[in-house]
């Protein structure tokens, strides 16, 4: 079972649900083991859904999704054509209904209107249209510095020139290390 810290949320929905998997690293780095888990995700995640019902046919979905949007992340990075069949695969969930908010009944909040995993599906996949489709998006697509990181992200930065997936991890490992390589010279 993966636990909490498991789980990256650096800021883009797509992006936070690509690094659920093993991103080239191997099985062990897998975090979707089991419906509970993607349910533990979603309640987590930005969308804040704890109460979809996940089935383990939700969860193969998932991974097929969340394999086709880390794969076009990467050909993006590449800057190569990705593979059709993921962008089929993006555009297929994307097509379907999404999730949709609503009022309470005295206009103070909003919930999501009957969420489904599909409807999850749809809206992942949506943004991830939006990502890779909007050429301003798809600019701000970067991978983190840190040689031992693989994490793909999206600088939200003013500038546009964030280096590291999370300032507060990979950022400070990797000025600790410039200035002891410093110190050592």
């Amino acid at each position: 079972m993966a636990i909490a810290k498991d789980f990256k949320f650096i800021g883009r929905l797509c992006l936070d649900f690509a690094q659920t998997g093993d991103m080239g690293w191997g099985a062990k780095y897998e975090r979707l083991t089991s419906p509970a888990e993607l349910q533990r995700w979603l309640s987590l995640s930005s969308l804040q859904l704890p109460a979809v019902r996940v089935e383990l046919e939700d969860l193969r979905l998932a991974k097929m999704l969340r394999c086709a949007i880390w794969k076009v992340a990467e050909a993006v990075l590449a800057d190569q054509t990705p593979r059709s069949r993921d962008i089929r695969l993006i555009n297929a969930n994307a097509c379907q209904p999404n999730l949709v908010r609503e009022l309470d009944a005295k206009a103070i909040s909003m919930r999501w209107r009957k969420p489904t995993a599909a409807a999850v599906f749809a809206t992942i996949a949506q943004d991830a249209v939006v990502l890779f489709g909007d050429p301003h998006q798809r600019a701000r697509l970067r991978r983190c510095e840190h040689p031992r990181c693989r994490i793909i992200f999206y600088d939200d930065s003013r500038p546009g020139l964030r280096r590291w997936c999370a300032s507060n991890r990979c950022g400070d490992r990797m000025r600790a290390r410039m200035y002891r390589d410093r110190k050592k010279s």
